[in-house]
């Protein structure tokens, strides 16, 4: 009774599994009884039949030439492997530039994401081809950088009418927030985001509108500007969290920045990016070993170094200022190891302009 007990949870977990896999695949499935039916009526010499689908259950439409060649469509649609059933609403007559595919019928929503954060962009759900797939990704890369954009869009039959246009229009103005998250689903644009000023929120409204007219798209927008002493304190708060979890690095005794500390002064000079009305500090402070003037002229020299490369990635220089405190502000003990590390350190100290 035992073994009887197991081997039928086993079967029942087994169907459960077939049954979400089924699920999961679906839109795929779809996808390619769609493109192997149209391929077989290309073949066929039918390129006036347009093919729609209900599972696996083929809908042709157009106007065809001749009963004959109507018929002829039917039978080709028939023998595609996987096809269960063909409904042929095929007319008899002149081809017809207006007989436009039934939509495809999905089980969920018909919808593409994105996501914008400090890490990049993250574009997911579904397009109706790999020509739009290739023009959306290609945009979002242009406008925030290759490698900081990931792709996880799936080809999935049924777009609604002028997808494409609304998801290049998203994709073209995400440069403009330091945060957004933008999901189109079905007939409604809902999007949040961060951008840096009331013009760039009336800017970005109305370039995203004007690509959501092609389908008639409704939409929701919830756009913020921050006020500049929220944006500086957001930006200080970011600066201090990199700054606890990591440190900036210089050759022993010298003001030279190493290689290994760029990816932070990278992220640091994208955080600056954030808050452009705040003017930034950047304090230099050494340990208590050597002298009090070489350390006061070291952590000056380092703190200048640390300037120098924001500069070059794109910080206005009336932003900044450079600052060496020497072994004057020590923030641990100077007679351990451990001390002496935690004191060598740039900071960065956060103002608002003309404060």
């Amino acid at each position: 009774m035992k073994k009887i007990l197991i081997l039928l949870l086993g079967a029942i977990a087994l169907i459960l599994l077939a049954w979400l896999c089924l699920g999961r695949h679906t839109p795929a499935i779809e996808q390619d009884l769609v493109t192997r039916t149209d391929d077989a009526l290309k073949s066929a010499g039918i390129d006036w039949s347009r093919v729609g689908i209900d599972g696996r259950d083929i809908i042709l439409t157009g106007s065809a030439p001749s009963a004959s060649l109507r018929d002829k469509a039917g039978e080709t649609a028939r023998s595609v492997h996987g096809v269960r059933t063909v409904d042929n609403r095929i007319t008899v007559g002149e081809p017809s530039a207006t007989v436009a595919p039934p939509p495809v019928v999905l089980s969920a929503p018909y919808e593409i994401n994105f996501t914008k954060g400090n890490s990049g962009v993250v574009i997911s759900g579904m397009v109706p081809d790999e020509e739009t797939r290739a023009a959306v990704v290609e945009i979002a890369r242009q406008r925030v950088g290759t490698d900081k954009v990931v792709d996880r869009l799936e080809i999935v039959a049924g777009a609604p009418a002028g997808w494409r246009s609304a998801a290049e229009g998203i994709a073209a103005n995400l440069d403009r927030f330091s945060r957004m998250n933008a999901a189109l689903v079905d007939s409604e644009l809902r999007l949040t985001g961060v951008v840096d000023s009331a013009g760039t929120r009336t800017d970005v409204e109305q370039a995203i509108s004007g690509s959501l007219s092609a389908g008639g798209y409704k939409h929701r927008y919830d756009i913020v500007v921050p006020t500049p002493v929220a944006a500086a304190n957001t930006c200080q708060q970011q600066f201090d969290k990199l700054l606890v979890e990591r440190k900036i690095h210089f050759k022993t005794a010298s003001a030279q920045i190493t290689p290994e500390s760029y990816p932070l002064l990278d992220e640091l000079a994208r955080v600056a990016s954030e808050c452009p009305a705040a003017k930034i500090e950047i304090e230099g402070h050494t340990d208590a070993r050597g002298g009090e003037q070489m350390n006061m002229k070291l952590s000056q020299a380092r703190a200048e170094s640390v300037v120098e490369y924001l500069i070059r990635k794109g910080i206005a220089a009336n932003r900044l200022s450079a600052v060496g405190y020497g072994e004057s502000k020590p923030v641990a003990d100077n007679e351990t190891e451990a001390g002496r590390a935690k004191n060598r350190r740039i900071e960065f100290n956060v103002n608002i302009q003309g404060s």
